[in-house]
């Protein structure tokens, strides 16, 4: 018989701890790496959707010429307005070069959904200033076929942004003077999207994500 060098109980024992410490500590290195890596993902999804969200709002609020919700001094989670469209006689269009479109905001549960759509009849319409010119939106302009909306986030709808908490007592859009707003032409658009991670079933895992933007919007045209 040969003797044949090997490994002695004790030098088994000692493999096996180091072994298992550096399997301990590179499995907590990756569970902590992914967790970072989600937080930060989630994180510049939010702030992506509400920075769009802000853009797709002020853009085409920028432009407008007539608003119906909220109304003046009020708040309201919709917001409602029209390009090329009078404001106090509801004619249309007031530059016969450039189509009239309406344009609706709205949040459905706590997800903020935009509708949007020619107004009928823009390019042979009888523009303001002349002769009986066409009219749009004149009676009850929230109802009827004026914002062409049959339900938030129905059919035609766009998905901006999820997890809307609005902040203005309830609202996203406000024209009320509590708010800082004095003028009717002017819109203050407070879009708020906060991730709660206990709500998500990630318990202390994951940290909650708030992406606020606050900003006042001036009308291209007053009321």
């Amino acid at each position: 018989m040969k003797n044949r060098a090997g490994f002695t109980l004790a030098e088994l024992i000692l493999s096996v701890f180091i072994f298992s410490f550096i399997a301990a500590s590179l499995a907590t290195i990756v569970s902590t790496t992914n967790r970072h890596m989600f937080q930060n993902y989630r994180r510049n999804v939010l702030k992506t959707n509400v920075l769009l969200s802000m853009r797709r709002v002020q853009n085409n609020l920028s432009v407008a010429t007539r608003i119906d919700l909220p109304l003046a001094g009020a708040r309201n989670t919709s917001l409602a307005f029209a390009v090329n469209v009078d404001q106090t006689t509801g004619c249309y269009p007031i530059s016969a070069a450039d189509p009239a479109s309406w344009h609706y905001f709205c949040l459905a549960k706590d997800k903020l959904y935009y509708h949007t759509g020619p107004i009928t009849g823009s390019g042979s319409a009888t523009a303001c200033g002349k002769p009986t010119p066409s009219i749009w939106c004149a009676n009850n302009p929230i109802s009827g076929s004026c914002y062409a909306v049959p339900s938030c986030g129905g059919t035609g709808g766009t998905l901006l942004m999820e997890h809307v908490s609005p902040f203005l007592t309830g609202a996203l859009f406000s024209r009320h003077y509590l708010d800082g707003i004095n003028e009717v032409d002017t819109v203050r658009v407070a879009l708020r999207s906060l991730w709660s991670a206990s709500a998500s079933g990630f318990g202390a895992s994951q940290r909650d994500i708030n992406s606020t933007l606050d900003t006042v919007i001036r009308l291209n045209r007053s009321k």
